[in-house]
């Protein structure tokens, strides 16, 4: 990747380059400096150009916007699906507040295809763009990219609150962003799985551990009030999805508990995961709706239509002058209770009929 590229060439060229000028100057008689290598020549070059780009990006935006030219990077952890209902409603609602693509607007979209480790590479890329506002969703992501980026106004939507936002109303320094509130729902979609599932006395909690430990937290005490014991499944990598599925089919819990995070949201584990707990006759809690849509018992969460608007906004605002640290971060206001009482019958469970008139959306 070109970016992993150009980071590694800075950190070699700050050992070696170093070490470099320290054996040239006690070198030669003289103590006259010794002839560069062509390694060294070309470790020198790979400095002078990452230094020079850095130093044009203010001057690359300021032609950008004399040209009335927008551009905002889109950072994902994972590649596209088939379809992007979330990207169509963030490029929407942009287009609502004046900016459209294709005529004063530039979308810059980078996916990191599942691997974290690839994310500073290419937000670093996105800033050397270089983009006036960058915006990544996801919790574990958004800490990532906040860590990377220092000066480029940052629009993150995390569900768990992380170091890098001191407070709600003044997140300070570079970023903004909306939060979904997940974290602090879990306990309420713990008890409303009980309510449909009033037998589950085991519940396997499967979750991203770097991306939600207050939503595991608030969870666990929850648990015991409910005649609950909860078990932990972590998956921290794609790959880890299958190991962990076996082994949460070999162990045979109640019900299933989904903590979403970008990963297990990514198509196409959402479908994965349904099939997965219809076979192993599991019901299953979700976050979203989108795990129901695609085969899920149930979800309580906030609309992913509101929080990408909410995104939008954000960013908009930022295009239009405002500082990051002067936007308050925005919170769901909208939430929903969705039953797939197809996938219900599937599972021979019957929903409380209490249940299914409290829901939003029932799927039959």
């Amino acid at each position: 990747m070109l970016c992993g590229a150009r980071s590694d060439a800075s950190s070699l060229c700050g050992r070696e380059g170093g070490d470099h000028q320290r054996d040239a100057a006690g070198s030669g008689p003289g103590g006259h400096a010794m002839k560069m290598n062509g390694t060294g020549m070309r470790i020198g070059v790979a400095v002078l150009a990452l230094g020079a780009s850095l130093l044009a990006i203010p001057s690359l935006l300021e032609a950008q916007r004399a040209a009335g030219i927008s551009r905002v990077g889109w950072l994902e952890v994972c590649g596209p699906g088939p379809r992007r209902p979330h990207f169509d409603i963030f490029r929407a609602r942009l287009a609502e507040h004046g900016y459209v693509e294709g005529k004063n607007l530039v979308i810059e979209q980078r996916f990191a295809d599942c691997r974290y480790d690839r994310m500073p590479g290419l937000a670093t890329d996105l800033v050397q763009v270089p983009v006036d506002v960058l915006f990544t969703m996801g919790t574990r992501a958004a800490r990532i990219v906040a860590g990377t980026v220092k000066t480029t106004p940052l629009v993150v939507y995390s569900c768990d609150p992380f170091e890098h936002v001191t407070r709600l109303a003044r997140p300070g320094g570079n970023l903004t962003g909306v939060t979904c509130m997940t974290t602090e729902l879990s306990p309420k979609r713990l008890e409303l799985l009980k309510e449909a599932v009033p037998k589950a006395s085991r519940v396997m909690f499967l979750h991203d551990p770097e991306a939600a430990p207050n939503a595991l937290k608030l969870t666990q005490e929850a648990a015991p009030r409910l005649g609950i014991r909860l078990q932990v499944a972590p998956v921290g990598a794609a790959e880890e999805l299958l190991p962990e599925l076996t082994m949460i089919a070999k162990e045979r819990p109640d019900a299933l508990f989904v903590y979403p995070d970008v990963v297990l949201s990514s198509h196409p584990r959402p479908r994965q995961l349904a099939d997965f707990a219809i076979k192993a006759h599991l019901p299953t809690m979700h976050a979203f709706r989108f795990f129901v849509d695609a085969g899920g018992l149930m979800s309580y969460g906030a609309t992913q239509s509101e929080i990408y608007t909410m995104a939008a906004e954000q960013v908009a605002k930022i295009l239009n002058g405002a500082r990051p640290s002067e936007l308050p971060l925005r919170q769901a206001t909208r939430f929903e209770l969705v039953i797939n009482n197809r996938t219900a019958k599937a599972l021979g469970l019957t929903i409380p009929p209490s249940l299914l008139l409290r829901a939003d959306e029932v799927i039959e």
